[in-house]
């Protein structure tokens, strides 16, 4: 630790598929760096259930040796949650070779060590980033100046349609865009594994989750 360096080198080359970009976390109240839209994605997944207190972009390089050989490796993100500490690695499924495989190996020892929990980001459930991403639209939707927000809580009571909530108010397009806040803000719950649409059953945050 006494020579280690921050490792928050983000680049970008003409050839290269991924793009840098910043992804704005409501838990930190901070943009956070991402090299690939794969990695905005964890970081928005994070933001949204992940219990986060902060995330640290590419926080440690790890050397080691394998076959032989000496090779390093930068895991993505290491994320301190109320839960407990994660450190992370994105790489979508077609694209990991055996030396990634290595290189989790690696880093899930590391995690061990320290007492981390370890994950590979590989791929969404169908449909899942979809919801999520409508939802993080309305992320920081502050105000109500219309009061919906009681209202929408209450009206959910035992389970109703997005599309129903929404109309019930009387101000449906302002409705839909509180309904989208709620949902980010875990107050309301609805299933991710399926379209977020106007059929979707939207239920009470304490009911969703059982």
């Amino acid at each position: 630790m006494l020579t280690s360096d921050p490792m928050r080198h983000f680049t970008w080359r003409r050839d290269q598929r991924h793009r840098p970009g910043l992804q704005f976390l409501t838990s930190s109240g901070r943009h956070h760096g991402a090299e690939s839209l794969e990695e905005s994605r964890v970081l928005l997944a994070l933001d949204f259930a992940g219990d986060v207190v902060d995330v640290v972009s590419q926080p440690l390089k790890i050397s080691f040796a394998t076959c032989g050989k000496r090779r390093s490796h930068t895991p993505d993100y290491l994320g301190v949650t109320r839960g407990g500490v994660w450190l992370i690695d994105v790489r979508p499924e077609p694209l990991i070779k055996e030396s990634d495989r290595e290189s989790f190996a690696a880093a899930a020892e590391v995690a061990v060590a320290c007492g981390w929990r370890y994950a590979v980001a590989a791929r969404w459930r169908e449909h899942a980033f979809a919801g999520l991403d409508a939802m993080a639209s309305r992320r920081r939707l502050r105000s109500d100046p219309l009061g919906l927000r009681p209202v929408l809580l209450a009206e959910a009571g035992g389970g109703r349609r997005f599309g129903e909530l929404a109309a019930a108010t009387g101000c449906e397009p302002v409705a839909r865009a509180q309904l989208l806040h709620l949902l980010w803000s875990r107050q309301l719950g609805v299933d991710l594994a399926h379209p977020l649409q106007d059929r979707s059953l939207v239920l009470p945050a304490n009911e969703a989750g059982r």
